[in-house]
């Protein structure tokens, strides 16, 4: 089997991370490039364990070697020469990865949200070509549950741990500090995100991931605390297709790295035993009050996820800072929304205006309240 030569974006992220450990265990892969935002420390001893070909920093501060790349083009760097890019950036940056992967005709292994929430539109080509294989737990269930399927599907069930915030009493969530809503129940997770699965932003923006990468299929959520089904498919027959197993990221990473059809390691080694009792119930939206919002975003399209997006990073910041309430983080989505007057995208500054807009309109009401 060929050699295939990997680039990790946002290496020392933790998807980065465990995306490193499975090329070095497998002969048929080999680490390309790294890439990290800032965290010279941590990309220097992934240098020297992981022995990669091009190392690379976007945001450098302090001394940095002279054989790690630095610069404008540390991107275009990175990628070049590899055969398949993950890209675990963190954020809206991400976009531009991405586009860069399609420019290249490079397959693309995403486990960045932003890429297809912001910027769907600007990768149809190569989500029509086949070359974006999702790495969210999730959305990789779903492309292996329908790998083998000759027949339309009536739909997709993605799955929600429903977060910090589930079993909260309602009254309480509203000022629920960082404290409480960084205790994610199945996950560990970055800030953000967990802040986000606490919102269910996380899972709408999920939502408007699979409208791209798998076009026409009615997508729902389902919650499901112990994160054991990682989402369904619903056949013609009316039966349900899923993939189960304890949550662990390097499964979808490993699939997306070996895709379409190279052998997988075995990586699970639990049992039905292990999972105890599996429970599912509809989405309460007097919890999330956020989730319909962001979801209708992705219908409405145009510049609309991008500003939900931005939006989104705003309060959550603030939140994290002290600034605001958990609950003013819907509001401020809301109200950013209501304010903004969409337009068609047609490249990436499209989309980088209608996110540096959002930001300053967020910005300007999270300082109402404060």
């Amino acid at each position: 089997m060929s050699i295939r030569k990997v680039a990790v974006l946002g290496s020392t992220g933790s998807v980065g991370k465990q995306a490193l450990e499975i090329i070095d265990a497998r002969p048929d892969l080999e680490l390309h490039s790294i890439l990290c935002r800032r965290n010279i420390g941590l990309l220097l001893q992934q240098k020297e364990k992981f022995l990669p070909s091009i190392s690379a920093i976007v945001s450098p501060e302090g001394n940095i070697p002279p054989d790690i790349i630095k610069g404008a083009e540390v991107l275009d760097q990175a990628v070049e020469g590899a055969d398949i890019v993950l890209n675990a950036i963190v954020g809206s940056a991400g976009l531009r990865a991405s586009i860069l992967c399609q420019k290249l005709d490079i397959p693309l292994a995403l486990a960045n949200k932003e890429s297809l929430v912001i910027g769907g539109e600007l990768l149809r080509d190569h989500l029509k070509a086949g070359k974006v294989i999702p790495v969210d737990s999730e959305h990789s269930t779903i492309e292996r549950c329908l790998q083998s399927e000759k027949r339309p599907v009536r739909g997709i069930t993605l799955t929600a741990s429903g977060g910090s915030v589930l079993l909260m009493p309602i009254d309480e969530i509203r000022t629920a500090g960082p404290e409480r809503i960084l205790k994610h129940p199945t996950w560990e997770m970055g800030a953000r995100i967990t802040v986000d699965s606490a919102t269910m932003v996380n899972k709408a923006y999920e939502v408007i991931e699979a409208g791209w990468l798998f076009e026409n299929i009615p997508v729902e959520v389902v919650i499901h605390p112990q994160s054991i089904v990682h989402s369904f498919i619903r056949l013609e027959d009316g039966s349900w297709k899923a993939l189960l197993g304890q949550p662990d990221m390097r499964i979808p990473i490993q699939f997306a790295l070996e895709w379409p059809d190279r052998e997988l390691d075995v990586i699970a080694g639990d049992k039905p035993f292990d999972w105890g009792t599996l429970a599912f119930s509809r989405m309460d939206e007097e919890r999330y009050p956020a989730f319909n919002t962001v979801v209708q975003t992705g219908i409405d399209g145009k510049t609309f996820p991008a500003v939900a997006n931005a939006a989104d990073e705003v309060a959550v910041q603030a939140f994290l800072d002290g600034r605001i309430l958990f609950g003013n983080i819907a509001e401020i989505i809301d109200e950013v929304l209501s304010l903004h007057r969409s337009y068609h995208i047609r490249s990436l500054e499209d989309v980088l205006e209608a996110d540096r807009n959002a930001r300053t309109v967020a910005a300007g009401i999270v300082s109402k309240l404060c």
